[in-house]
């Protein structure tokens, strides 16, 4: 395993690093990169060398480590005839590959290694995908900016000095700024989706564990999720069709046949006129720059004529607040991780990471008894809100991106609410702000309908296709 910058020169010594016109790595999706590989165009081996010298390039701090000698192995043995033949991508630090890196964004366990490799990265590479290099995390997968004392700022690649958001800004970052087409996140809070509206990107927190979680798959607080980051809705669907369905290493993932065509397939088979849709700006105590807002109704709005939707009054819906309880049991499983290290390592923690070891030794136990009653009441809050409508929409996020590493209270939003109640949530790229910067569409739908959510990003695609990475890409 080589540094980044080992990396560089393992690349630039294999020679050209493509046919002519191609010197430098895929900026289309990876749907494109399979044809271009199997039309001969392009090679497996060369686009490897090219995405670890734009790694090696790259200004961005996406990743984290690279696996140049394993790569460009991989890549001499594609077969062409598997779905993801030869794409190069990311893993999120918080997923395991063995044998890589295992500190999860946090400095005191910089020294831990995966033992084993995670169901959705073995299945990506079963489908012909190869894992070249590592993406960041914000600190243990906490907040909503990618920035910590392990791996410094993770930036925007629309513009550096912004936010790619968290926690899998370094996911975002590395495929919206030309490094892969494709890199695996996580979703327990809008960890996903946040990036993906930052950086210009369609993502979709799936419905819970219909891409198992294992091995080792984390269980409370029963919000967490495992999906893919991609620059297409094609791509999304592929993804989707090789990693969906049951796996015995994770109790809670939901049955499915691996390798089905149930989301390629069914793009444009989806049917959707004359769904309920409601237009619910505020839900989760959000309140929009109008600015953002205006934008996103607009995308709304043509989604709602280009999918036949019938758009309806927003349902009451009485959302209860973030309980303590919630945030409880995710302290506990940070506590669980650091408190071999503590307090010697305070000093290497992030301040939210401190104040939450700090706060785990005086937990009151009446915040966690409350966990369920909270859990409880969004569960009811959603199923009821899906009596009423087929389809919520609003804003992703309220603000453009929040410049790089500015610490401060975020304003609320909707996101949590698809990990508690367990529901799918997709964020759609909406184009961009009054900065320039991109906003996200976001929409929910009710349990197991993540094929529909799929098919109204693709008619979104249809009548306002979203640029497939960052101007000036890769970066």
């Amino acid at each position: 395993m080589l540094t980044p910058g080992q990396a560089a020169k393992t690349a630039h010594a294999t020679g050209p690093v493509g046919p002519a016109g191609t010197d430098g790595p895929w900026l289309g999706d990876a749907v494109g990169l399979v044809e271009e590989f199997r039309a001969g165009r392009r090679g497996p081996r060369d686009e490897v060398a090219a995405v670890l010298a734009a790694v090696a390039a790259s200004g961005l701090g996406a990743v984290c480590h690279v696996d140049a000698e394993a790569a460009l192995a991989a890549a001499g043995r594609v077969d062409l005839d598997l779905p993801l033949a030869g794409v190069p991508f990311g893993v999120k630090e918080l997923e395991q590959v063995a044998g890589w890196p295992r500190a999860d964004g946090s400095s005191p366990l910089r020294h831990r290694r995966s033992t084993c490799t995670s169901t959705q990265v073995t299945r990506l590479v079963a489908a012909g995908a190869i894992p070249v290099f590592q993406t960041t995390s914000s600190e243990l997968a906490r907040g909503d900016d990618t920035v910590g004392r392990l791996h410094g700022v993770t930036r925007n690649p629309w513009h550096p000095d912004y936010s790619a958001g968290g926690s899998s800004g370094g996911s975002a970052a590395a495929v919206a700024g030309g490094l892969a087409t494709l890199a695996t996140a996580t979703d327990g809070g809008g960890s996903s989706r946040q990036p993906a509206a930052f950086c210009g990107l369609p993502g979709l927190k799936n419905t819970w564990r219909i891409v198992p979680g294992g091995p080792e798959p984390v269980i409370e607080p029963l919000t967490v999720v495992t999906t893919t980051l991609a620059r297409s809705v094609r791509d999304m669907a592929r993804v989707l069709d090789v990693t969906a369905g049951f796996d015995p290493r994770d109790p809670y993932s939901a049955p499915g046949p691996v390798g089905g065509l149930r989301f390629a397939a069914g793009l444009g088979g989806v049917e959707t006129r004359g769904l309920r849709v409601a237009w619910m700006p505020e839900l989760g105590g959000a309140q929009p720059d109008p600015g953002v807002l205006a934008t996103v109704a607009d995308t709304f709005e043509d989604l709602v004529g280009a999918a036949g939707l019938r758009q309806v009054s927003a349902p009451a819906v009485r959302v209860p607040p973030l309980a303590g309880g919630f945030a409880g049991i995710a302290a506990l499983r940070i506590h669980r991780w650091l408190a071999p290290h503590w307090p010697a390592a305070a000093g290497e923690l992030t301040e939210d990471i401190r104040g939450v070891m700090l706060g785990v030794q005086s937990m009151d136990p009446t915040v966690l008894a409350g966990l369920d009653d909270y859990r409880i009441a969004v569960i009811e809050a959603v199923a009821g809100m899906f009596e009423a409508v087929d389809l919520v929409a609003c804003p992703t996020v309220g603000t453009e991106p929040f410049r790089a590493g500015a610490a401060g209270p975020r304003p609320p939003g909707p996101l949590a609410l698809a990990n508690v109640s367990g529901c799918p949530a997709i964020s759609i790229p909406a184009g961009t702000g009054p900065g320039g910067l991109p906003v996200g569409l976001h929409l929910f739908a009710p349990h197991h309908r993540d094929a529909l959510l799929v098919e109204l990003a693709a008619a979104v695609e249809r009548v306002r296709p979203w640029p497939l990475v960052a101007p000036g890409a890769p970066r």
